[in-house]
């Protein structure tokens, strides 16, 4: 079998650790093959010169957007050192992209689509030393001097099929570092995990349906609590982030989950993403009564023509109910918002502001709209010629300035500062109201203080300082130094 080494190369993520990389290095791996699991920043940058590396017989990379530039950078070093070497490049960017990154980026394949399955068939057939890829769903490759683009692979209809992410091939006590993944909770030992794939919205900004073909998938309740359990056995969690794009969905299958959550006694907090038109009082209780401590909403516009528009289609009065309903049962809710739209008016941003201030939310956020390929917004970018940051690493929801839209730069940045103002005393309190949260985040950054030199500068260059928190744990690196195994 192929000595396979998975490359996951990190960007400004923070602590989560990448279960879709994950999932294809514990179905290969399954399948008899040898996986190697690098995930590192450019501090880890020297770790490419491992014989694990180096002797590997193939080498796979996972790529988002803000992933580009890094993902180039080892390209073009394994391929200096090998260049026979072959490089297989998967996610989301590759696989919108498919021909065109062919052709920009010195690599031999991309696994498009869902990827766990082609891996393993090109895997096989690379071993076997196979020269007729054509037959490999899923795969693009260079054929001679031209490039073939075989059929797509259909979607896994079986998620339980899947074995739990690999875990095992990192040091992962490293991602279970307090604070944890729960924000203004203080955990020891938070992890994250998936239940799904895909997501019944068509939000014009993102790109998921595009991977997914649009369908919505969800593993059975009892896969689901046998890994909570394995993790809690494993590796003694005490909490849970859910990183599902939309978990609180399905009454049935969320009573159903929080019933033999309740029933196995696992004493664990988790926090989960929901979208106001799929809660109702049923769920949030049911969810409420298991652990959970805390719904995240993209509410993304209080503006009703930019709601249509971005095909949130969803009414305002909807909005204000699920998040008075969310706290009304106990749950702490956090919303996030976005500033500039393509046809975005003042008076939409007016729109979103007043609605913040009639609404009861713990934690607020606001980003820019930036237009990440295979999305609605990405295709109206190009047909308009509104692109002016070419530079896709540097496309980031945080960084305006990336496309031309109807307000210009400043104005966002100016109605952004206003959003923030207004929810800046609800954020602050929002940990206030956990004295044992401050404390130790208070201790635990005079330990790191790089971290928070690093967060300092980041929110001087991005001039939003509400952000430090997330550029401080972007910074983190202690206690990360023995993540990858091989070292």
């Amino acid at each position: 079998m192929a000595n396979v080494c998975l490359i996951y190369p990190r960007d400004i993520n923070l602590n989560f650790f990448p279960l879709g990389l994950g999932y294809v290095a514990s179905y290969i791996k399954s399948q008899g093959h040898n996986v190697t699991f690098l995930d590192i920043k450019d501090n880890d940058f020297d770790l490419l010169d491992h014989p694990k590396v180096q002797e590997a017989d193939i080498i796979g990379v996972s790529i988002t957007t803000p992933q580009l530039r890094f993902a180039q950078k080892i390209f073009k070093k394994l391929k200096n050192d090998r260049p026979d070497l072959p490089i297989v490049a998967g996610g989301i960017h590759p696989s919108y992209f498919k021909q065109k990154f062919l052709e920009e980026n010195n690599i031999d394949y991309i696994v498009y689509g869902e990827g766990e399955i082609t891996m393993n068939e090109l895997c096989n057939a690379i071993d076997s030393k196979k020269t007729d890829m054509s037959d490999i769903r899923g795969l693009i490759y260079r054929n001679g001097d031209q490039i073939s683009i075989n059929l797509p692979r259909e979607l896994i209809p079986d998620l339980d099929e899947m074995p739990f992410p690999a875990r095992e091939l990192v040091n992962y006590d490293t991602y279970l570092q307090p604070p944890g993944l729960i924000r203004g909770v203080w955990t020891e030992r938070s992890a994250n995990l998936s239940t799904s794939r895909g997501c019944p919205g068509r939000c014009t900004y993102c790109g998921v349906n595009y991977l997914y073909n649009k369908m919505y998938r969800r593993r059975t309740v009892d896969s689901v609590i046998s890994e909570i359990e394995f993790m809690i056995k494993e590796h003694n969690i005490d909490s849970l982030y859910f990183m599902d794009d939309t978990f609180l969905m399905n009454t049935e299958w969320i009573e159903e989950f929080s019933d033999k959550f309740i029933a196995k006694k696992f004493n664990i907090k988790f926090s989960c993403y929901g979208r106001v038109e799929t809660v109702n009082e049923k769920i949030l209780r049911a969810v409420k009564r298991a652990g959970c401590v805390q719904v995240e909403y993209g509410v993304e516009s209080g503006s009703v023509p930019v709601l249509k528009a971005i095909k949130k289609n969803v009414d305002i009065n909807k909005i204000k109910d699920a998040l008075r309903l969310t706290k009304k049962i106990g749950l702490r809710a956090q919303a996030s918002f976005i500033f500039g739209f393509p046809d975005d008016k003042i008076e939409n941003l007016m729109d979103t502001i007043n609605l913040v201030a009639d609404l009861d939310i713990d934690f607020s956020t606001a980003y820019f709209a930036t237009p990440y390929p295979a999305s609605e917004l990405y295709e109206q970018a190009i047909k308009e010629d509104r692109i002016i940051e070419n530079d896709m690493s540097k496309w980031y929801v945080r960084a305006n300035k990336i496309w031309r839209v109807n307000l210009d730069h400043h104005t966002l940045e100016v109605y952004r500062n206003k959003f923030l103002k207004q929810v800046r005393w609800n954020n602050i309190m929002f940990f206030f109201k956990n004295p044992k949260f401050l404390f130790n985040l208070s201790i635990f950054a005079l330990k790191n203080i790089d971290a928070v030199y690093g967060a300092i500068k980041d929110s001087i260059k991005y001039k939003s300082f509400d952000d430090a928190g997330y550029y401080f744990y972007a910074h983190l690196t202690k206690g990360q130094e023995t993540r990858n195994l091989i070292r």
